[in-house]
């Protein structure tokens, strides 16, 4: 056996030395690039502009809400983040909820909003006045494309946005796969295109399957208000496999959203939402979707559209998404019904945890509908 002589043995500590020293911190700069970057998801649509509507909130003393999260929020107690899905173009808001976090209460409420419902000329200059057309086509105040939605959704609603997060449709796929899938029990078959099927029952979507489920609609009786319905129980398990999710495998993850997500939120807004969401049961995440009924060609032009409901809308608005802000009127919104002759779609709700169990909304299909028998 040869043995090494001094110097190679130095030669060999220093080098390994060095090495470690080297990987320690790349590794440290990687964990401190993603905690300490100030907005790491903001893209060409900026940030917010400041919400000029004013709120009034209910009395209570100077301590009765005070969350002690230190966010940057209009109301003590209460964030709302806009939640926005894009078409593959990044022109159309086909997917928009609400979600208003009650961070005294440990309850998350979300709004699903339709992306037929008509807002009208006030808003929007595509001929279908409709709100998915706000984001490219805005005609209310605002500087790019978020604030024109965000505008519409304050005025609508009478809920002070705080933030907001968008992802097209496309970029879906690798964010779901970056996360491993998404459990799920599907509760019927889907037959997204002849060769993109997914099959009833327990399984973990793939990101591609997972975008065929959220914009799966040609088969439901009540296309897109079907398609919301079903979107629930996609969200439901998707804040499921979020909550398990830890520190290392979103570290792991970070790149992939940082490359797909488009939002406002900085990384201690981030880690606090989070935070507070692990704390939430499933049965305190409940989602609603805005009332209103079907507009037919002719209603209000030759489209069809979503009417909003002004009363139901303001009275679901006062007992669930406006927990600190004194009651609203419908003369105190901005909403243009168009329509009312039925109350179908007025109480319209679930809770995460009876999804969870396999209580899902019902979603009727066509009598026409492809079928795998």
């Amino acid at each position: 056996m040869v043995k090494k002589n001094k110097f190679r043995i130095i030669r060999d500590i220093i080098l390994l030395l060095a090495t470690l020293a080297v990987l320690y911190f790349l590794g440290s700069a990687m964990v401190k690039s993603v905690i300490s970057a100030k907005q790491p998801f903001m893209s060409h649509n900026g940030e917010l502009e400041e919400d000029s509507n004013t709120y009034l909130l209910k009395p209570t003393g100077p301590d009765a809400v005070y969350d002690g999260l230190d966010l940057r929020q209009y109301i003590e107690g209460q964030y709302t983040v806009l939640c926005l899905g894009m078409d593959e173009d990044g022109l159309n808001t086909d997917i928009m909820f609400l979600a208003v976090f009650d961070l005294n209460s440990a309850k998350i409420n979300i709004l699903q909003i339709p992306r037929d419902c008509y807002v009208g000329s006030e808003y929007t200059n595509a001929g279908t006045g409709k709100i998915n057309s706000v984001y490219s086509e805005g005609a209310c105040a605002g500087s790019n494309g978020i604030n024109k939605v965000v505008t519409c959704v304050r005025e609508l609603f009478g809920i002070p946005v705080d933030s907001y997060i968008a992802i097209k449709c496309t970029d879906v796929p690798p964010v779901v796969d970056a996360m491993g899938g998404i459990p799920i029990n599907v509760p019927y078959d889907i037959i997204y295109e002849a060769d993109k099927i997914i099959y009833k029952g327990e399984q973990v979507l793939s990101g591609e399957q997972s975008e065929w489920f959220l914009r799966f609609r040609h088969d439901y009786l009540e296309g897109d208000i079907a398609r919301i319905r079903a979107q629930r129980v996609f969200l439901a398990a998707a804040m499921q496999k979020v909550k398990n999710l830890g520190t290392l495998k979103f570290l792991s993850i970070y790149p992939t959203l940082r490359n797909y997500l488009m939002s406002d939120l900085d990384m201690s807004e981030i880690g606090k939402l989070c935070d507070f969401a692990q704390t939430v049961p499933m049965e305190n995440v409940t989602v609603r979707m805005v009332p209103g009924e079907d507009l037919e060609p002719g209603d209000i032009n030759e489209y069809y559209g979503y009417s909003i409901h002004e009363e139901e809308t303001v009275n679901m608005l006062n007992e669930y998404f406006r927990p600190y802000q004194e009651n609203l009127y419908a003369e105190d919104l901005h909403i243009n019904e168009v329509k009312h002759t039925v109350t179908y779609y007025d109480d319209d709700s679930s809770n995460f945890g009876d999804i969870a169990n396999g209580n899902v909304p019902d979603v009727p299909f066509r009598d026409d509908a492809n079928t795998l028998e």
